[in-house]
């Protein structure tokens, strides 16, 4: 107990001393990857050594009490045995007086019946010389004293039955003391075994060598010209397998900095283009949660390292509730959206806030054309990577049948804090969301120019404030896409993009059907300008440079959309929720057999020319829109008073 104790205020001193050094070492004492990957370190030892603190000293508590149940314990079980010791004598001495009152109380009836016999046969007749006869007073004496013994003989019996029934209390006494001690036993078991277990997790010091190589490199790092080498593109670089699995596990936070903010994609394609397969294998089982997501490398690898970031958190006891949501979800987005065709995890990032993750269906290192599919409010990964997903398959089975694609390849994308109803009218998650989703975009080019089969197209659909978010990061690009499909657009930004003539696309489309009343709702409150100037409301501005396909339908083979959600909901005859949130069986913008999907197809596969109903420019319409918006808001200024 006293060592526990010891242990205890010596790990407690310990932890102390490492805050101070921390408070020493903090920024701007020592800043870069170097500082923050010591300094984490450096927290994950102390606050273990602050568990080990008060787990020992829990222990030692728990020693004490277990001595002190000892103690009590031990007495009852030498008082249950002294009562048994004694019980065991009174009994015998018991049964003995039994026994021999027994012989005695027999002897005396037979007497007493020898003597009643001869009373009897004497009491009217005189005996026969020399043969006593007893006399009634003696006949009574002998019943008398017979009686008596026989009393003694009763209480004789009963003393037997006290003593049997001391001597079993004292055995249930011994047996109740021997199961009260086992209980205690264990108890102090598992207690000691929950108290101490992990106690020293992480406490102890990783290879020296391997972690002092890993910060001595970082520190290098950081000496390079930023300029041209990214601090995390030198860690990539540097590092060994070995060190960098070392460093993530004194700081995971850097998973997130990789997510957050990637090397350039072209340096990390020819980069992993000069490592051996062995080299690969062992960084991707070093760090999944880094390869996995790592713009610029191939699909094939970032999916093996994403499978087991996968694996590992089914495992994971400790999830939220959102993070088993994304799991549940996950399994029906891994379904192929036709018989043999590959799905490959492209991006898996479960510890994000929210989780973020892209499935991507078709061999994408090798598909004729790539198409990445970017959802918008209220469809991210834990609300919507299902039916995002469903309807990432419905556009490649679109392309495939329908438009005569060899292999293409779409990927669902859930890769930013896709808004709710409040933060859809903000522009901070498009600005968010929109770096990390232009990296992805230009590390699909850089994969497919350094890995082959050669350069392929690359095309962007994205659905209600997904026009937002990728319309930003397509202003961000190295790499321009080869179209940008705009569908039930909230508004494009313009203080993010002042035109879309600032967008990297070589095309851009744009749809909104009649029935969609929610998507120019949410360009008209946000003060966004809609890319569809015939759905723009009269204050809202527009925004030209598109051209425009028709979603409403073709009265014959292709079915109009009726509201705003990408699939129609299951069951419904007609649109629901506000502004027609809610489409219609089957009548959803990426439902099968709508003009909508049809037309997506169409232009994501680089065939505008299958455009059921033909492209219409949106320049001519957006200028007229703005001018009478001008008009408007002049006549409104002037009825209110506001104007000159």
């Amino acid at each position: 107990m006293a060592d526990l104790q010891k242990r205890s205020e010596w790990y407690r001193q310990r932890g102390n001393t490492m805050d101070e050094v921390l408070g020493v070492l903090d920024a701007p004492a020592w800043s870069g990857l170097a500082a923050d990957a010591f300094r984490q370190r450096l927290r994950v030892v102390r606050d273990a050594a602050r568990v080990a603190s008060t787990r020992h000293s829990e222990a030692g508590a728990a020693s004490k009490g277990w001595a002190q149940a000892l103690f009590t314990l031990q007495h009852k079980a030498d008082n249950a045995l002294e009562e048994a010791v004694q019980a065991q004598a009174d009994l015998a001495a018991a049964q003995a007086a039994q026994a021999a009152l027994a012989g005695d109380h027999t002897a005396l009836l037979d007497a007493l019946e020898a003597l009643q016999r001869t009373y009897s046969t004497y009491a009217n007749a005189a005996p026969p010389a020399g043969t006593p006869a007893p006399t009634g007073l003696e006949l009574a004496a002998a019943r008398r004293q017979a009686e008596t013994v026989g009393d003694e003989l009763s209480r004789a019996g009963r003393s037997v039955e006290e003593a049997q029934q001391w001597l079993d209390q004292a055995r249930r006494d011994a047996q109740a003391a021997q199961a009260e001690y086992k209980h205690e036993e264990d108890t102090f078991v598992r207690t000691m075994g929950d108290t101490l277990s992990g106690a020293l997790e992480h406490a102890t010091a990783p290879d020296l060598k391997q972690y002092t190589s890993a910060v001595g490199k970082l520190t290098s790092i950081e000496k390079l010209d930023t300029a041209t080498v990214s601090p995390l593109m030198g860690v990539l670089s540097r590092l060994t397998p070995a060190e960098l699995k070392l460093l993530l596990a004194g700081d995971p936070s850097l998973v997130q900095q990789f997510w957050e903010h990637p090397p350039a994609p072209e340096m990390v394609a020819g980069w992993w283009n000069g490592l051996t397969p062995e080299v690969r294998t062992a960084l991707i089982q070093a760090a999944p949660g880094i390869f996995g997501n790592l713009p610029g490398l191939p699909y094939s690898d970032r999916d093996r390292a994403n499978r087991i970031s996968y694996k590992e958190a089914m495992k994971d006891p400790n999830l939220t509730a959102e993070q088993r949501a994304v799991l549940d979800k996950m399994k029906r987005a891994l379904n192929p959206p036709a018989d043999d065709v590959p799905v490959q995890v492209v991006a898996f990032n479960l510890y994000a806030k929210p989780p973020m993750v892209a499935v991507g269906y078709g061999d994408l290192d090798a598909c004729e054309n790539t198409t990445w599919c970017a959802s918008g409010m209220g469809f991210g990964a834990k609300d919507a990577l299902d039916s995002w997903s469903d309807a990432a398959k419905n556009l490649w089975n679109t392309q495939k049948y329908r438009m005569g694609v060899g292999s293409p390849g779409v990927i669902a994308c859930l890769e930013y804090d896709n808004p709710d109803v409040v933060g859809v009218n903000f522009r901070d998650a498009a600005k968010k969301g929109a770096s990390r989703f232009a990296a992805e975009l230009d590390g699909n080019a850089a994969a497919r120019a350094v890995f082959g089969p050669g350069p392929a197209p690359i095309t962007v659909t994205a659905h209600s404030y997904g026009t937002t978010m990728a319309a930003c990061a397509l202003t961000l690009t190295h790499t321009p896409v080869d179209a940008f499909v705009m569908v039930g657009s909230a508004g494009i930004d313009i203080t993010l993009v002042p035109s879309l003539a600032a967008v990297h696309a070589g095309n851009i489309y744009t749809t909104a059907a009649t029935g969609d009343h929610l998507a120019p709702l949410g360009s008209a409150v946000s003060g966004r300008a809609e890319p569809n100037p015939g759905v723009a409301d009269s204050l809202n501005p527009a925004i030209g440079g598109a051209e425009s396909f028709s979603s409403d339908g073709d009265g014959k083979d292709l079915e109009p959309v009726d509201g705003h959600n990408p699939l129609g909901t299951k069951g419904s005859s007609k649109p629901g929720g506000l502004g027609n949130a809610e489409p219609s069986e089957d009548h959803g913008y990426f439902d099968p057999n709508t003009q909508a999907l049809f037309n997506i197809a169409a232009t994501t596969s680089g065939q505008p020319n299958k455009v059921n109903g033909g492209l219409t420019d949106t320049g001519a319409a957006a200028a007229e829109h703005n001018r009478q918006v001008t008009e408007n808001i002049d006549r409104l200024s002037r009825q209110t008073g506001l104007g000159r």
